[in-house]
Protein backbone atom coordinates (compact mmCIF):
# COMPACT_ATOMS: atom_id res chain seq x y z
CA UNK A 1 0.00 0.00 0.00
CA UNK A 2 1.32 3.42 -0.77
CA UNK A 3 1.55 5.91 1.77
CA UNK A 4 0.81 9.29 1.25
CA UNK A 5 -0.27 11.53 4.27
CA UNK A 6 2.18 13.71 5.27
CA UNK A 7 3.73 13.07 9.18
CA UNK A 8 3.67 16.03 11.44
CA UNK A 9 4.95 15.69 14.94
CA UNK A 10 4.35 18.07 18.30
CA UNK A 11 7.30 19.48 19.91
CA UNK A 12 8.33 20.29 23.40
CA UNK A 13 7.66 23.53 24.61
CA UNK A 14 4.89 26.22 23.88
CA UNK A 15 4.64 26.49 19.94
CA UNK A 16 5.19 30.67 19.53
CA UNK A 17 3.02 31.84 16.26
CA UNK A 18 2.84 35.45 15.31
CA UNK A 19 -0.77 35.44 16.95
CA UNK A 20 0.14 34.72 20.54
CA UNK A 21 3.31 37.26 19.99
CA UNK A 22 1.03 39.73 19.34
CA UNK A 23 -1.89 38.97 21.72
CA UNK A 24 1.50 39.25 24.54
CA UNK A 25 2.71 42.31 23.50
CA UNK A 26 -1.01 44.43 23.17
CA UNK A 27 -3.45 42.79 24.30
CA UNK A 28 -4.82 45.95 26.02
CA UNK A 29 -4.88 47.08 22.44
CA UNK A 30 -6.44 44.31 20.96
CA UNK A 31 -8.02 43.87 23.59
CA UNK A 32 -7.75 40.65 25.14
CA UNK A 33 -7.64 39.10 28.44
CA UNK A 34 -6.60 35.68 29.84
CA UNK A 35 -9.31 32.82 30.64
CA UNK A 36 -8.22 29.97 31.95
CA UNK A 37 -10.95 26.45 31.61
CA UNK A 38 -10.69 23.92 33.72
CA UNK A 39 -10.04 20.25 32.57
CA UNK A 40 -13.35 18.58 31.80
CA UNK A 41 -15.13 21.51 31.05
CA UNK A 42 -17.50 22.60 28.03
CA UNK A 43 -18.31 25.29 26.17
CA UNK A 44 -20.80 26.02 23.26
CA UNK A 45 -19.83 27.79 20.66
CA UNK A 46 -22.80 29.54 18.57
CA UNK A 47 -23.91 33.44 17.90
CA UNK A 48 -27.01 32.53 20.18
CA UNK A 49 -24.59 31.80 23.39
CA UNK A 50 -22.29 34.57 22.59
CA UNK A 51 -19.00 33.32 23.53
CA UNK A 52 -16.02 34.96 23.01
CA UNK A 53 -13.22 34.21 20.69
CA UNK A 54 -10.84 32.00 22.23
CA UNK A 55 -6.82 31.54 21.40
CA UNK A 56 -5.01 28.58 23.22
CA UNK A 57 -2.07 29.83 24.82
CA UNK A 58 -1.35 26.45 26.59
CA UNK A 59 -3.64 22.79 27.57
CA UNK A 60 -5.61 20.88 24.99
CA UNK A 61 -8.61 22.17 23.78
CA UNK A 62 -11.14 19.43 21.54
CA UNK A 63 -13.49 20.81 19.21
CA UNK A 64 -16.89 19.03 18.01
CA UNK A 65 -19.82 19.87 15.76
CA UNK A 66 -22.80 18.93 17.12
CA UNK A 67 -25.54 17.48 15.05
CA UNK A 68 -28.85 18.06 15.38
CA UNK A 69 -29.50 14.41 16.52
CA UNK A 70 -27.32 15.13 19.50
CA UNK A 71 -24.45 13.54 18.44
CA UNK A 72 -20.55 15.42 18.75
CA UNK A 73 -18.79 15.23 16.12
CA UNK A 74 -14.66 14.71 16.20
CA UNK A 75 -13.53 17.75 14.00
CA UNK A 76 -9.99 18.64 15.72
CA UNK A 77 -7.57 19.65 18.79
CA UNK A 78 -6.73 23.33 18.86
CA UNK A 79 -2.80 23.90 18.71
CA UNK A 80 -0.99 26.50 21.05
CA UNK A 81 -1.64 29.80 18.65
CA UNK A 82 -4.87 28.42 17.01
CA UNK A 83 -8.52 30.23 17.29
CA UNK A 84 -11.55 29.36 18.06
CA UNK A 85 -15.15 30.97 17.73
CA UNK A 86 -14.61 33.03 14.91
CA UNK A 87 -17.52 32.00 12.87
CA UNK A 88 -20.10 32.91 15.71
CA UNK A 89 -18.44 36.22 15.73
CA UNK A 90 -19.77 36.53 12.24
CA UNK A 91 -23.18 34.75 13.12
CA UNK A 92 -22.32 31.61 10.91
CA UNK A 93 -23.31 28.74 13.27
CA UNK A 94 -25.05 26.20 11.12
CA UNK A 95 -23.02 24.06 12.82
CA UNK A 96 -22.59 24.67 16.58
CA UNK A 97 -19.72 23.50 17.96
CA UNK A 98 -18.78 22.22 21.25
CA UNK A 99 -15.20 23.28 22.76
CA UNK A 100 -13.96 20.51 25.59
CA UNK A 101 -11.05 21.02 27.53
CA UNK A 102 -9.26 17.78 28.21
CA UNK A 103 -6.77 19.38 30.50
CA UNK A 104 -6.70 22.83 32.48
CA UNK A 105 -6.10 25.52 29.72
CA UNK A 106 -5.20 29.19 29.17
CA UNK A 107 -6.46 31.01 26.56
CA UNK A 108 -6.64 34.61 25.38
CA UNK A 109 -10.10 35.66 25.06
CA UNK A 110 -11.97 38.72 23.47
CA UNK A 111 -15.59 39.50 23.13
CA UNK A 112 -16.99 39.16 19.94
CA UNK A 113 -17.63 42.89 18.78
CA UNK A 114 -14.33 43.21 20.17
CA UNK A 115 -12.82 41.05 17.90
CA UNK A 116 -14.78 41.83 14.54
CA UNK A 117 -13.56 45.40 15.41
CA UNK A 118 -10.00 44.70 16.05
CA UNK A 119 -10.22 43.04 12.54
CA UNK A 120 -10.80 46.14 10.79
CA UNK A 121 -8.48 48.44 12.49
CA UNK A 122 -5.41 46.17 13.55
CA UNK A 123 -4.05 44.84 9.86
CA UNK A 124 -1.33 43.00 11.62
CA UNK A 125 -4.02 41.30 14.01
CA UNK A 126 -6.10 40.38 11.03
CA UNK A 127 -3.41 38.66 9.03
CA UNK A 128 -2.19 36.80 11.71
CA UNK A 129 -5.67 35.45 13.04
CA UNK A 130 -5.91 34.46 8.91
CA UNK A 131 -2.73 32.37 9.21
CA UNK A 132 -3.98 30.84 12.82
CA UNK A 133 -7.00 29.82 10.55
CA UNK A 134 -5.54 28.65 7.37
CA UNK A 135 -3.32 26.26 9.81
CA UNK A 136 -6.50 24.55 11.04
CA UNK A 137 -8.14 24.14 8.02
CA UNK A 138 -5.01 22.62 6.13
CA UNK A 139 -4.57 20.28 9.27
CA UNK A 140 -8.96 19.37 8.85
CA UNK A 141 -7.81 18.82 5.00
CA UNK A 142 -5.33 16.66 5.61
CA UNK A 143 -8.03 14.47 7.72
CA UNK A 144 -10.75 14.41 5.27
CA UNK A 145 -7.66 13.08 2.99
CA UNK A 146 -6.62 10.64 5.57
CA UNK A 147 -10.32 9.37 5.71
CA UNK A 148 -11.26 8.75 2.01
CA UNK A 149 -7.86 7.44 1.31
CA UNK A 150 -6.55 5.10 4.10
CA UNK A 151 -7.56 2.08 5.75
CA UNK A 152 -8.40 2.06 9.66
CA UNK A 153 -4.96 0.49 11.41
CA UNK A 154 -3.07 3.67 8.88
CA UNK A 155 -5.98 6.44 10.41
CA UNK A 156 -4.86 5.19 13.70
CA UNK A 157 -1.12 5.26 13.35
CA UNK A 158 -1.87 8.58 11.50
CA UNK A 159 -3.88 10.26 14.68
CA UNK A 160 -1.05 8.44 16.98
CA UNK A 161 1.07 10.29 14.97
CA UNK A 162 -0.59 13.39 15.24
CA UNK A 163 -0.76 13.33 18.82
CA UNK A 164 3.25 12.23 19.71
CA UNK A 165 5.39 14.91 20.99
CA UNK A 166 9.02 14.10 20.25
CA UNK A 167 11.63 13.65 23.15
CA UNK A 168 15.41 14.83 22.88
CA UNK A 169 16.35 10.91 22.76
CA UNK A 170 14.38 10.96 19.43
CA UNK A 171 11.35 8.91 21.75
CA UNK A 172 8.03 9.95 20.57
CA UNK A 173 5.33 9.95 23.75
CA UNK A 174 2.04 10.62 24.08
CA UNK A 175 1.67 11.58 28.04
CA UNK A 176 -2.61 12.39 27.51
CA UNK A 177 -3.81 9.05 25.66
CA UNK A 178 -7.86 9.04 24.48
CA UNK A 179 -9.71 6.57 25.62
CA UNK A 180 -10.36 3.61 22.63
CA UNK A 181 -13.64 5.35 22.40
CA UNK A 182 -12.60 8.57 21.94
CA UNK A 183 -9.64 7.63 19.30
CA UNK A 184 -12.50 5.81 17.82
CA UNK A 185 -14.60 8.67 17.32
CA UNK A 186 -11.41 10.35 16.08
CA UNK A 187 -10.67 8.10 12.76
CA UNK A 188 -14.74 6.99 12.22
CA UNK A 189 -14.50 3.56 13.61
CA UNK A 190 -15.46 1.12 16.04
CA UNK A 191 -13.72 1.39 19.50
CA UNK A 192 -13.39 -2.61 19.08
CA UNK A 193 -11.14 -2.01 16.14
CA UNK A 194 -9.15 0.47 17.84
CA UNK A 195 -8.46 -2.08 20.79
CA UNK A 196 -7.89 -4.68 18.80
CA UNK A 197 -4.94 -2.29 16.52
CA UNK A 198 -3.37 -1.19 19.73
CA UNK A 199 -2.96 -4.47 21.43
CA UNK A 200 -1.20 -5.94 18.31
CA UNK A 201 1.18 -2.64 18.18
CA UNK A 202 1.65 -3.34 21.70
CA UNK A 203 2.65 -7.19 21.52
CA UNK A 204 4.75 -6.14 18.45
CA UNK A 205 6.61 -3.14 20.63
CA UNK A 206 6.10 -0.87 18.42
CA UNK A 207 4.48 1.11 21.16
CA UNK A 208 4.59 1.03 24.78
CA UNK A 209 1.79 1.39 26.90
CA UNK A 210 2.29 2.41 30.55
CA UNK A 211 -1.11 4.27 32.17
CA UNK A 212 -2.53 6.54 29.83
CA UNK A 213 1.05 7.81 28.04
CA UNK A 214 2.13 5.37 25.16
CA UNK A 215 5.80 5.61 23.92
CA UNK A 216 6.73 4.90 20.17
CA UNK A 217 10.73 3.77 20.35
CA UNK A 218 11.41 3.89 16.43
CA UNK A 219 9.72 6.39 14.19
CA UNK A 220 11.35 4.71 11.14
CA UNK A 221 9.81 1.28 12.13
CA UNK A 222 6.55 2.57 13.26
CA UNK A 223 6.35 3.96 9.94
CA UNK A 224 7.74 0.92 8.20
CA UNK A 225 4.75 -0.67 9.61
CA UNK A 226 2.34 1.60 8.10
CA UNK A 227 3.39 1.16 4.55
CA UNK A 228 3.79 -2.56 5.09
Amino acid sequence: MDYHSPISLRTNGREQSSLLDLLESRATDLPARRLRIPKAKDLEVSAAAMPPVLILITGRLTVYASTKRGVDVFMTDLEPGEIVGESAAFGHDESPLLLRASEDSQTWAIDQRLFLNALTIHTDFSMAVMHSMCRRLCRLHQRLVDQVSLPMRDRLKTELLRMAMTEPDGTLVINWMPTHEELALRIATQREAVTKELAKLARTGILVRNGRSIRIPSLPRFVAHMVD
